[in-house]
């Protein structure tokens, strides 16, 4: 809920814990930016009590989850948006932590005791909200109404369109044409992005032309963990609805997946799934899907077979320009 006359923003957050050889750690998170340590919070959503939207924020922030219990801890206040943004806390038991979740690729999370979590968290009052953790739990009422943030995070679709290629042999056809020394360094470039975004896609798709592979050969050293990559013929030049009706059909064990392709096809399918998200990312969608451009869509709920118009949410688009400015 925001109250735009007065600029205040309702907000809600949790004050994650568990107890580790008799000692109390709480969880803290870095920023987007990376710079401060914060607690996973957001927006009350829309129809959801603040402490329903608290459990939600944690899976998608910080990538755990558990039980928040629906009683505030207090209020504290941060300057922001030009204006006030009000975050009522609410303590979380953590039961499991995800290895990957929809922001994992720009924040870290860190447990820590109490009196550590005091000296990395600010502000004031924020402080003080951290003090009242010891006795809410033992004070908790039994009755108290429980959230359990959901189990499983959504799924992540990384559309990666191949670099730049070259035209300098006019005797190779479209398919065996290889990168141009641009192409070979945006590829580069679009690697190092992703080793620092710690992209972990589980499956990679891939056309199997000579450009579209080479560009994933430069970039995928750079993505964390160990991903399954397949070359398939169909998916040259593949239209969006043959690129929709392929991604429908991957496994349901497969939570990230990266899709090495071409465009129009790439760009008309990228633009078709994403419903919402961020607005200038979306903008700059709808107008141009450059060479070596990764765009990254959330699907909240279901599962692959699930992928439709305005199903997803636009995470980022990120392309090669981005990382020079």
């Amino acid at each position: 809920m925001t109250k735009i006359a007065n600029l205040i923003f309702a907000q809600s957050a949790v004050l994650a814990y568990r107890l580790r050889d008799n000692v109390l750690e709480v969880l803290v998170i870095t920023s987007r930016e990376g710079k401060r340590w914060v607690l996973p919070k957001g927006m009350i959503e829309p129809g959801m009590t603040a402490a329903a939207s608290a459990a939600k924020e944690a899976m998608e922030e910080a990538g755990i989850t558990g039980r928040v219990i629906d009683r505030s801890l207090g209020r504290y206040h941060r300057k922001k948006w030009r204006g006030i943004c009000e975050v009522e806390v609410f303590p979380m038991e953590v039961m499991q932590e995800l290895k990957q979740w929809p922001e994992s690729a720009f924040r870290r999370r860190a447990w820590v005791t109490l009196e550590e979590a005091t000296k990395r968290l600010d502000p004031a009052d924020l402080k003080k909200i951290l003090g009242r953790l010891p006795a809410a739990l033992t004070d908790a009422p039994d009755g108290a109404p429980v959230y359990a943030a959901p189990g499983k995070g959504p799924r992540v679709l990384h559309l990666f369109r191949h670099a730049k290629s070259s035209w300098t042999d006019p005797r190779l056809a479209d398919f065996d044409r290889p990168l141009a020394p641009r192409g070979k360094a945006a590829s580069k470039a679009m690697g190092t992005y992703m080793k620092v975004a710690d992209i972990r896609p589980d499956l990679v798709l891939s056309s199997s032309s000579a450009r579209t592979r080479e560009t994933l050969e430069m970039a995928l050293p750079m993505l964390a963990g160990d991903a399954s990559v397949t070359y398939e013929r169909a998916l040259y030049h593949a239209a969006s609805d043959g690129l929709l009706k392929r991604l429908r059909r991957m496994p349901d064990k497969v939570d990230s997946a990266l899709i090495v392709g071409h465009n129009p096809g790439l760009q008309a399918l990228a633009v078709s799934l994403a419903g919402s998200g961020d607005p200038d990312g979306m903008a700059r969608l709808e107008t141009k899907f450059p060479t070596a451009g990764l765009a990254t869509l959330i699907l909240r709920r279901g599962h692959w077979r699930d992928l439709a118009p305005r199903s997803c949410e636009l995470h980022s688009f990120v392309v090669p320009r981005d990382l020079m400015t």
